[in-house]
């Protein structure tokens, strides 16, 4: 059976495409239950999902590609997909084997295709995907330096896993949260779901994240509501409560410290690349 080296391009609408560093950016939608074929990629690719879901069978296994997550796909691995139900948005970033070895000289990534969630790496992907979009003078320079970080945060994250360095639970929490960041979530209540005693959950979170779990779930919710920010024309006010914060106030407050700038400045600049793009298109066409 041959394979194609890339899924073919009426599968899926590609959003934008950049070239930096060695690394080709994209960003691309799929529909609803879209199905791609076995096929490969010439290129390792990182990836975040920005929304909907989707199954990347493997040999042998099935990723869930589910929102906030990040993987990882060596080159050559033969894979295919389906999208959920609501479709399925990602950014991936196809690397070349010399910016793969520059990470390299500073720690391992990942043999095998992978993905997980990470809040701080989320938060970088989530500055990446608005960086392709802005497309100003010194886009480029920025695109470069959020890649590095997303690829340092893989390194770190395959060091823990490989070395047993936190504590099996500790995923089952991080998974909780995601599940549930939208939600009033106690640390009692994530202590319960993973069989940890609160204090002792409360300690080795902020030991291994860098961060307690109230922060890791206030980067969770800006995250989300960034998303909004950019693909809806909903009220702060709404866009506050879908995501978990008490009012637009504290939505601000929050957004401002985690970002350095108010949701409605996003909002503005997202929707100025937007009508960038959206022209850039026409052109085109």
């Amino acid at each position: 059976m041959k394979l194609n080296s890339v899924a073919p391009a009426d599968h899926a609408e590609t959003l934008s495409v950049h070239h930096v560093a060695n690394c080709k950016i994209f960003a691309s939608r799929h529909r609803p239950g879209l199905v791609l074929p076995k096929h490969v990629h010439d290129r390792a690719c990182i990836g975040f999902v920005i929304e909907g879901q989707c199954e990347e069978q493997l040999s042998g296994r099935v990723m869930d590609l589910s929102q906030h997550k990040l993987f990882f796909r060596p080159d050559g691995e033969i894979h295919a997909n389906r999208a959920g139900s609501t479709g399925f948005r990602c950014l991936i970033a196809e690397v070349t084997d010399g910016w793969l070895d520059r990470i390299r000289d500073y720690g391992t990534l990942p043999s095998q295709p992978c993905c997980f969630h990470n809040a701080d790496i989320s938060w970088l992907s989530m500055r990446l995907y608005q960086e392709c979009r802005l497309e100003q003078l010194a886009s480029p320079l920025a695109i470069e330096g959020l890649m590095l970080e997303i690829a340092a945060g893989f390194v770190r994250e395959q060091r823990v896993d490989r070395h047993s360095h936190s504590p099996i639970w500790l995923r089952s929490a991080r998974e909780a949260l995601h599940a549930h960041c939208h939600e009033s979530v106690s640390l009692s209540m994530v202590a319960g779901w993973v069989g940890i005693h609160p204090v002792h959950l409360a300690r080795e979170f902020r030991k291994h994240q860098g961060c307690t779990v109230g922060q890791y779930v206030r980067k969770l919710r800006v995250e989300s509501a960034s998303r909004k920010l950019m693909d809806s024309d909903s009220p702060l006010a709404v866009i506050a409560l879908e995501v978990g914060f008490a009012n637009q106030a504290h939505l601000c407050r929050v957004f401002k410290l985690i970002t350095g700038v108010s949701p409605a400045r996003y909002r503005a600049v997202a929707r100025a690349a937007n009508r960038r793009q959206q022209v850039a298109i026409m052109k085109e066409s």
